[in-house]
């Protein structure tokens, strides 16, 4: 009787823990159903799009780098509605973390704030609630997928998060949402091979965005990364995107594949230092059709 009460006890101990932080998946995880569509709906009878606007955003958690401890989701979802992107590929976001004063789920507040739909990926449990990626889209996202990129002893865990937009006219795109390892560039090449096994054979075009924390004159990341994907702003002549406070250093990044699905008419740096550390990169794509 004592042994059982014993492992009754250490049951119930165990699923405490599980209810306060669950694991996350080291696997692909299917999160289609997990967030509903709200705008872009029946739009099958529409005219196909000719070109798509696309920004990629690291908000620093919707922390302003000038007021420590306050979360402003407003002054990111001005940074967007002004911009107008079609999609935008979100990196640094919390999900009921507490962190900066606010509990809640920022892609979702944000999705509010822009009329955009959201996807969350979550990379790593963080006080008591989660970090990661997000997508928000005009249009429908379906079919959405988590992957946790390689990871080396102490280091971050990654993550790229894929969705599929539903575009007007029965037309469609994959976007893909990363935030690779700062500090370790040998992760970093570990992790730009998997992006390209798990993004180089699909059946539809492929827009990915996201803070790479790579430098455009690396060779050995490069090297391997523009074997499948067209940066839309080749070359080291690009301009710097972190920080809004001294920008020096170019590390946020939109790409493409297959190079003959898209001609990019514009590659900018949004002009916004207030709201996050780095500028949002936005870039139009031209459909090939």
């Amino acid at each position: 009787m004592k042994n059982l009460l014993i492992s009754f006890l250490a049951l119930i101990a165990l699923q405490a823990c599980n209810d306060e932080a669950p694991s996350i998946p080291d696997h692909a995880q299917d999160l289609t159903n997990k967030e509903e569509n709200t705008y872009g709906l029946d739009n099958d009878s529409q005219d196909k799009l000719e070109s798509l606007k696309v920004m990629t955003y690291n908000i620093h958690a919707c922390n302003p780098p000038s007021q420590p401890g306050i979360a402003d989701l407003d002054a990111i979802a001005n940074a967007i509605n002004e911009a107008d992107p079609d999609i935008v590929l979100l990196q640094e976001v919390d999900k009921n973390t507490g962190r900066n004063g606010f509990t809640g789920n920022q892609s979702k507040e944000l999705g509010k704030l822009t009329q955009m739909n959201y996807r969350f990926f979550s990379a790593i449990l963080y006080m008591k609630g989660y970090y990661g990626v997000a997508v928000l889209s005009k249009y429908p996202l379906k079919d959405s997928q988590k992957y946790m990129l390689p990871k080396q002893s102490g280091t971050e865990q990654r993550v790229l998060g894929t969705a599929i937009v539903d575009l007007p006219g029965l037309d469609s795109v994959m976007v893909a949402c990363t935030h690779l390892e700062a500090k370790s560039s040998s992760n970093r090449i570990e992790q730009v091979r998997e992006l390209v096994q798990q993004l180089g054979t699909t059946q539809v075009p492929v827009i990915l965005g996201g803070d790479l924390n790579e430098r455009p004159d690396t060779d050995a990341f490069f090297s391997i990364f523009d074997q499948t994907f067209t940066r839309t702003c080749p070359g080291t002549d690009c301009p710097a995107t972190f920080s809004t406070n001294e920008p020096k250093i170019t590390i946020d990044y939109l790409a493409y594949r297959p190079q003959a699905a898209f001609e990019v008419s514009n590659h900018q740096i949004v002009q916004e230092n207030y709201a996050s550390d780095h500028f949002p990169v936005m870039a139009t794509f031209k459909f090939n059709r």
